[in-house]
């Protein structure tokens, strides 16, 4: 199906509407020539920046949700032609360590300290082919013959996926997660972090649902071929699963209204220790840190400590981030999108839970712990507990460069941008703080822009022209399609 016409514009926030008119020309006009030029060109090839494949997920996942929700094959297929280009940069192997791979040699990140240097980053890799995997699924699902370029695309996508999952669920790996599926959150001691459930995880879940709906959905004499490659590693996944039950804590609570409503949380407690999380529970407005430039000195600042960690007690009840919990907005949709798929192609123990009854309870949280309840100014705590203290004070990645740390509801900008808002299929509020947003964002009114420079300020009109496109690009994306009246 085409892009829209403006005289096919139904509704705002509906598949054809004006709003989506704007994520194309967006698409058009920065996002597209950005994510060519500076992210895959300049940044990967050129230097070897395996980061960039993090930041092409984080800048484009959400559009390609909107596209696969309207039927955008023609778009889908654009994107389809960028992901190619990073495959071709993709490294053999060895006998050692069979399947191709991505190996960060360059860039602002990898370095010998962090020991990223000349290695692969599971993270970046897992979360490219996140996105490169839900692009191939869409697809393999498309109502018409594709291109040649197409279906090569799903044919690559998916050998080049399970190629990874092959050599990332290795036996080693399946052992350590069925022992963290045992532990509980007074298991994890400080400096040892081995046990937590992780965003790679979470990743891998979702490649192997946007796989199995592939495998499904393709014509009988492709059927058996893709099956088998998919399923070689069907230990890892059932696994995978059974970790993400384990780590998944539901809780009944009683709204203003005197409903009870299940709410659920990722790896409660189980982050309480870790340095990222360590001001969890100061929500003051004193910097914990600042960054100065020592005397004499041209070399980067360093953190002096005004407030020390050892002062803050530990949140009991802290998981992940809020930031870091936009995966839950991908890879639960994978999972519910092709759940049937999954069952069957993996032969699942009927055991495990349907995906839309957790869609349902995560939604649920976010309205009840995360989100300030207030609709004319929508701010969101920065952890998914609703615990709103300082993130990542005085964070070192191995760069050399000196972080404060985020401040209370510093993290709001991620409802907008991490495709949050798509769950107003499952709860009408967040559609309304959506609404209320993008108004706040759009009409450059005293009140609100105020707010919008101070807490999203990467979608403001003060922040630089790129920035601001690549953000509306994934903020706007989310808004359409999933209900928003």
């Amino acid at each position: 199906m085409a892009t829209p016409r403006a005289s096919e514009s139904t509704h705002h926030f509906r598949c054809g509407g004006d709003v989506e008119m704007q994520v194309w020309s967006l698409w058009d006009t920065e996002v597209k020539k950005y994510l060519l030029h500076n992210l895959l060109d300049k940044r990967l090839i050129e230097k070897g920046d395996v980061y960039a494949l993090y930041d092409f997920q984080t800048y484009a996942h959400n559009a390609v949700a909107m596209a696969r929700r309207c039927e955008r094959i023609p778009r889908l297929l654009e994107i389809a032609d960028l992901i190619n280009k990073a495959y071709d940069v993709l490294r053999p192997g060895s006998l050692l360590s069979a399947g191709r791979r991505w190996i960060c040699t360059g860039g602002e990140i990898c370095n010998e300290k962090n020991q990223l240097l000349n290695r692969e980053v599971l993270l970046c890799s897992s979360q490219f082919l996140g996105i490169a995997a839900s692009v191939a699924n869409a697809l393999s699902l498309a109502d018409r013959p594709l291109p040649p370029a197409g279906e090569a695309f799903i044919v690559a996508t998916v050998k080049i996926a399970t190629e990874h999952l092959h050599r990332w669920g290795n036996q080693k790996t399946i052992e350590n997660l069925r022992q963290a599926a045992k532990a509980s959150p007074e298991n994890v001691t400080d400096g040892n972090f081995s046990l937590l459930f992780s965003d790679k995880s979470l990743w891998h879940i979702a490649i192997y649902a946007e796989l199995s709906g592939i495998a499904q959905s393709r014509k009988q004499g492709q059927v058996a071929a893709i099956t088998r490659q998919v399923t070689r590693s069907s230990d890892y996944l059932i696994t995978l699963l059974q970790l993400f039950k384990h780590r998944v804590t539901t809780r009944t609570l009683v709204n203003n209204q005197g409903t009870r409503v299940m709410v659920a949380d990722l790896d409660r407690g189980f982050w309480r220790l870790y340095p990222d999380n360590r001001y969890a529970g100061y929500e003051g407005v004193e910097k914990p840190v600042v960054c100065v430039q020592a005397i004499n000195s041209t070399s980067n600042a360093i953190p002096r400590m005004l407030i020390p960690a050892r002062s803050v007690a530990p949140r009991p009840d802290t998981g992940w981030d809020f930031s870091h919990a936009r995966r839950l907005v991908h890879a639960l949709d994978a999972l519910s999108r092709n759940w049937e798929a999954v069952q069957t192609v993996f032969k699942l123990p009927r055991t495990h839970e349907e995906p839309k009854a957790l869609l349902q309870a995560f939604s649920n949280n976010l309205i009840a712990n995360v989100w300030n309840g207030d609709m004319a100014t929508p701010l969101f705590s920065n952890y998914w507990s609703g615990a709103n203290g300082w993130y990542r004070v005085a964070y070192d990645n191995g760069t050399g460069e000196c972080e404060e740390g985020s401040p209370p509801y510093s993290m709001s900008e991620s409802f907008a941008t991490g495709g949050y808002i798509t769950w107003a299929r499952y709860r009408h509020e967040i559609g309304a703080l959506g609404k209320q947003l993008y108004g706040m964002v759009v009409n450059d009114k005293h009140t609100s822009s105020v707010v919008v420079s101070r807490y999203y300020s990467r979608l403001s009109e003060d922040t630089e022209a790129t920035i601001r496109a690549l953000n509306r690009f994934a903020f706007f994306s989310t808004m359409v399609g999933v209900g928003i009246e």
